[in-house]
C-alpha cells in the first residue's frame, strides 16, 4: 500500500502516523488507527495510575520533560533502522523501542504511546528522511527518538540527519529530540555507527536534544556491548534491548533536570545549509504510473509534483520489499540510464525498503522504474523525489541493462486508455475497477429466500429479513425499509408485501386485516414516522413452498404521524 493511502487509513495520536507497526503499551485508554490495540492493563499499570492522580497537579505542563515530571500522558514517535525496530529479534516486543513504554509509565506515572515507525535491517537514513516527511502536518508528539548511522554513508549522513530534525521540529513544534548512537559503533568496526557518531551528537546538541552513546553507557555500567551483540555484530539480543532500554530511561531522568521547558526551533539557524534543497518534497504512489509490463512502470514527467502543484527535481528513491533471494530495482530517465540498486536478501518474509537510487534527477518527458521480477514490481509503493545533494560516486557505477520503455507518445496513449490503474499496490487492477453488467442469473430486487425458517428479500445488494407485523399472523409479512445510501442525505425508501405463492389477492385479503408495520433505523438514519399501509394476505407458507415477491407502489405518507417505537423490529441485512 502507498503512503497517501496509508495515512489516510492510520490517524492515530498527534493527528497521524507513518508506514509501520503501532506499539500502544499500558495505561492507554484507547488508540485510533488502522490496527486498535487495546490497553493492557496489569497491576504495575492500575498503580501508576493511581500514582499520576496523586501526582498531577491541577495545571498542565508543557514538554516532553514537564508532563513527565506532571504525571502526564506523552506521546513518542520512534524513526530508526534495525536496532529500533528489532529486526533481529525472535520477538519485537522485546525490542527496546517497546520496553521503554512500560518502564517510562512505571517511573514517572505516565501513560506513553509508542509510534514505532522504525524500518527494518540495513534501512539507511534516507528511510526515515521519507517517514518524518509523511508525518502529518499538526502532529503533536511529545519526543522523538531517532535511531540511524549504521547504515550510513557519513558524507550525507549529517544532512538527512538535521533535515529530518529540522522537518520534524517543524510539525511538532514543542517536541523533544532524543538522539542514540547505536552500539554497533562498537561491535561493527565495518559499519558506519562509529564515523556518524559525532555528527549525531553535534547535530543533537545544536537543536538543545539528548544524546545517548548506548556503547559508552553500557560500559560505564559495567557491560561491554559486545556480550549482548546480536549474531550479525549489529543489533542486540535480548537481554542488550532490555539494557538499552534501561540506559533511555535513566539518561531522560537525568536529563530532565536540565532541558529546556521550551524550545523556539524556528529561530535556530541549520548547521548544514544543504538540508534547506531537501525541503522540496513528494511522494508518488505506484498507482500513478503506467505498467508496461509484469516489472516495468513508467511516469510522464509532468506528473512528478509536490502537494503545491510545483516540479520537484533533485534526488530519487524508491519505495518497494524486498523478496527473498536476489532483489534488483533498475530507472531510466528519458531512456537513459540512471541509477540500480541491487540486494541479496535473505529473510524469509517481504522487507520494507526505500532505497535512494541518485541525484540529480529531472526528467524531461518520463520515467522508467523497472524490477528484475514480478515478485518485487508487486510490491512496489512509489517513488520519492526531493531536493538536490551530492552523492558520492558510487551512486553512478552501475551496470546498465535492456528494459521494455515507452517513448513520450506511447505512455500517453497508454495514460489516455487508463492503463495507469494497475501500477502497484495503493491500486486495484482495471478489471477490479470495471463494473461488471448484472448477471440473470443472480439475484434481482425482489427475490425472496428462507434461511433457517426465516423469510428474506433481496434489495439493491442486500439480503433483508421480513419482518412479521403484529396482526398475529406469522405468513404475513410487509416491510418498509429506510436505506441511508453512500451519497449524504439521499434516502432510498422501498415498501413492499411479501407473501407465499398459491394465493390469490382475493383470498388473501379474507386471511386477515390491514396492518401497520415499521421498521427500526440506525441513529445515522434521519427519523421516520409510521405509515399505515395497506397489507395483503396470505395462505399459510410450506416448508417447500417457492416463494414470490409483489410490489406495491408507494403511497403517499404522513409525516405527521410519528413512529411508534413499539412497532416490528428492524430488517437487518444478513451478512
Amino acid at each position: 500500500m502507498d503512503f497517501k493511502t496509508f495515512f489516510e487509513q492510520n490517524k492515530k495520536a498527534c493527528v497521524g502516523g507513518l508506514a509501520g507497526a503501532v506499539v500502544v503499551l499500558m495505561g492507554i485508554a484507547a488508540v485510533t488507527g488502522r490496527s486498535k490495540t487495546p490497553a493492557i492493563e496489569t497491576s504495575a499499570s492500575s498503580a501508576a495510575v493511581e500514582t499520576k492522580e496523586s501526582k498531577s497537579s491541577d495545571v498542565e505542563a508543557s514538554g516532553f520533560y514537564g508532563k513527565l515530571a506532571n504525571g502526564q500522558s506523552v506521546s513518542v514517535l520512534v524513526l530508526g533502522d534495525g536496532f529500533a525496530k528489532g529486526s533481529n529479534l525472535e520477538n519485537v516486543s522485546t525490542s527496546w523501542a517497546e520496553l521503554i513504554s512500560e518502564k517510562i509509565q512505571t517511573e514517572f506515572s505516565s501513560d506513553v504511546q509508542i509510534d514505532n515507525y522504525a524500518l527494518p535491517s540495513d534501512n539507511s537514513i534516507f528511510s526515515g528522511f521519507v517517514m518524518a516527511n509523511e508525518i502529518p502536518e499538526g502532529s503533536e508528539y511529545d519526543a522523538v527518538i531517532l535511531s540511524f548511522g549504521e547504515y550510513d554513508d557519513p558524507e550525507t549522513f549529517g544532512t538527512f540527519y538535521e533535515s529530518i530534525i529540522r522537518t520534524i521540529t517543524e510539525k511538532c513544534p514543542e517536541i523533544s529530540v532524543i538522539s542514540l548512537i547505536e552500539p554497533s559503533s562498537v561491535t561493527n568496526p565495518e559499519g558506519h555507527a562509529a564515523a556518524n557518531a559525532s555528527a549525531i551528537q553535534t547535530i543533537t546538541d545544536h537543536y538543545h536534544g539528548l544524546t545517548i552513546d548506548v556503547a559508552k553507557l553500557m560500559e560505564a555500567n559495567g557491560v561491554n556491548a559486545k556480550d549482548t551483540v546480536a549474531s550479525d555484530n549489529i543489533g542486540q539480543n535480548d537481554d542488550g534491548n532490555a539494557k538499552t532500554a534501561d540506559l533511555i530511561l535513566s539518561s531522560i531522568k537525568d536529563f530532565s533536570s536540565k532541558a529546556e521547558e521550551s524550545i523556539d526551533y524556528s529561530s535556530l539557524d541549520a548547521l548544514d545549509e544543504k538540508t534547506e534543497n531537501l525541503k522540496s518534497y513528494t511522494y508518488i504512489s505506484a498507482s500513478e504510473f503506467a505498467k508496461v509490463n509484469d516489472t516495468t512502470f513508467e511516469l510522464p514527467a509532468d506528473m512528478i509534483l509536490d502537494v503545491y502543484g510545483e516540479t520537484v527535481t533533485g534526488l530519487l528513491g524508491v519505495d518497494y520489499d524486498y523478496q527473498t533471494g536476489i532483489n534488483d530495482v533498475y530507472v531510466s530517465v528519458d531512456g537513459t540510464p540512471f541509477g540500480r540498486s541491487g540486494k541479496e536478501f535473505s529473510g524469509s518474509a517481504p522487507e520494507q525498503h526505500i532505497l535512494l537510487i541518485n541525484d540529480e534527477f529531472a526528467p524531461a518527458e518520463y520515467v522508467t522504474v523497472s524490477f528484475g521480477t514480478a515478485a518485487e514490481a508487486e510490491s512496489f509503493a512509489g517513488i520519492i523525489v526531493s531536493g538536490n545533494i551530492t552523492l558520492p560516486e558510487a551512486y553512478d557505477k552501475f551496470e546498465a541493462k535492456e528494459i521494455e520503455e515507452l517513448d513520450a507518445a506511447a505512455l500517453s496513449a497508454l495514460m489516455d486508455q487508463g492503463e495507469n490503474a494497475d501500477g502497484g499496490p495503493g491500486s486495484q487492477d482495471e478489471s477490479e475497477e470495471t463494473e461488471e453488467p448484472e448477471s440473470n442469473d443472480g439475484p434481482a430486487n425482489g427475490d425472496t429466500k428462507t434461511v433457517d425458517g426465516a423469510l428474506y428479500e433481496y434489495y439493491d445488494g442486500e439480503w433483508y429479513e421480513v419482518v412479521n407485523d403484529d396482526t398475529g399472523n406469522p405468513d404475513i409479512g410487509v416491510k418498509q425499509e429506510i436505506v441511508e445510501t453512500r451519497s449524504a442525505g439521499q434516502i432510498i425508501t422501498n415498501r413492499e408485501t411479501v407473501h407465499s405463492s398459491g394465493m390469490d389477492a382475493a383470498q388473501a385479503e379474507t386471511q386477515s386485516p390491514a396492518a401497520e408495520t415499521v421498521v427500526e433505523t440506525s441513529t445515522a438514519v434521519p427519523e421516520t414516522y409510521a405509515v399505515e399501509t395497506p397489507a395483503e394476505t396470505a395462505a399459510p407458507e410450506t416448508a417447500a413452498a417457492e416463494l414470490s415477491v409483489e410490489t406495491q407502489a408507494a403511497e403517499s405518507v404522513d409525516m405527521g404521524a410519528v413512529m411508534d417505537p413499539n412497532a416490528a423490529a428492524a430488517m437487518a441485512p444478513v451478512q
